[in-house]
């Protein structure tokens, strides 16, 4: 019983259960990079198949949709800068981070957004980091390069990361 009640509360503050640190259960269930000036996709990764609806869609239309979203606030807004931060749902949201034209979109269980937003920066600067040329440049060819960034996305294990661990 008393592991339950650990395992709840560490759940609740950090978005996943202890006895699936090592199973396919992410706090993630998929992130996104966009170019917010052509609203391409140029790299996603779906860390669960649990949600059947997410896993019968395109990649590109959720990404299109997410970056058209983030115009539609835009045009509407007073601010021509306003920029969209997150969605939320009952039990998960959207978060967005740009860089330049670079949107980085994640799709969450909802735990702990201040975790969830680190973690998700620090994945946006490291993606724009090592492919900042290939964004500032962009004109529809998704280079080989950033298309292996998958496999770097695949080996991070976002359950570990802590407040702590914030650097990739």
């Amino acid at each position: 019983m008393a592991l339950k009640w650990k395992n709840d509360m560490i759940k609740k503050k950090f978005g996943f259960y202890l006895e699936h640190v090592n199973s396919y259960q992410n706090r993630f269930y998929a992130i996104y990079f966009v170019d917010s000036l052509t609203g391409a996709l140029l790299l996603s990764k779906r860390y669960t198949l649990g949600n059947i609806s997410l896993a019968k869609t395109d990649d590109d239309l959720i990404g299109n949709f997410l970056n058209a979203i983030n115009l539609f606030i835009k045009e509407i807004g007073n601010n021509k800068h306003e920029e969209i931060q997150e969605i939320n749902f009952k039990d998960m949201r959207i978060i967005y981070e740009k860089k330049n034209r670079l949107i980085c979109i994640a799709i969450t269980e909802k735990s702990d957004i201040n975790v969830e937003r680190m973690i998700l920066h620090e994945i946006l600067e490291d993606f724009y980091n090592r492919f900042e040329r290939e964004i500032k440049f962009f004109k529809g060819y998704i280079t080989p390069e950033i298309m292996d960034y998958v496999k770097r996305l695949d080996n991070l294990p976002l359950n570990y990361f802590f407040k702590s661990d914030f650097k990739l």
